[in-house]
């Protein structure tokens, strides 16, 4: 499961689309009145893709464009540990939790970047890591 999740299957990618590091969690995400799946959020040079496993046979792909990503948050649980919130909208999208902190750091590196550049942010813009939305 563990490798589907990760792999982008079926998915059409554009032309210089390029995939970068991934994140494998417990994620919160609303879905036909479940509201905790086995997941993976994936980051590309446009867009940030959410997998779910619905059960052992299949797994629900959803895409975000950068542009529609009002915010993004990360928090520190004592019990839970590195929590990043994706948000469009006034609305948290989704949640992924239970995350190591060097991984999440690849993962925020390329998302800020791609996504900075997507919005035509300029360089050398400061750009936060933390709670405060990015």
């Amino acid at each position: 499961m563990h490798k589907r999740l990760k792999r982008l299957e079926g998915v059409e990618l554009f032309e210089d689309e390029v995939v970068g590091p991934e994140l494998i969690g417990t994620i919160e995400y609303e879905h036909d009145g479940r509201h905790e799946f086995y997941g993976a959020v994936i980051p590309t040079t446009y867009r940030v893709f959410l997998r779910i496993a619905i059960s052992d046979d299949e797994i629900r792909s959803r895409d975000v464009m950068y542009s529609d990503i009002t915010g993004i948050s990360r928090e520190n649980l004592l019990m839970v540990g590195n929590i990043l919130h994706i948000w469009t909208g006034n609305e948290k999208t989704f949640s992924l939790k239970s995350l190591s902190d060097g991984r999440l750091g690849n993962f925020l590196d390329f998302l800020i970047q791609y996504r900075s550049r997507a919005l035509h942010i300029e360089e050398g813009t400061q750009t936060s890591r933390t709670q405060d939305a990015v």
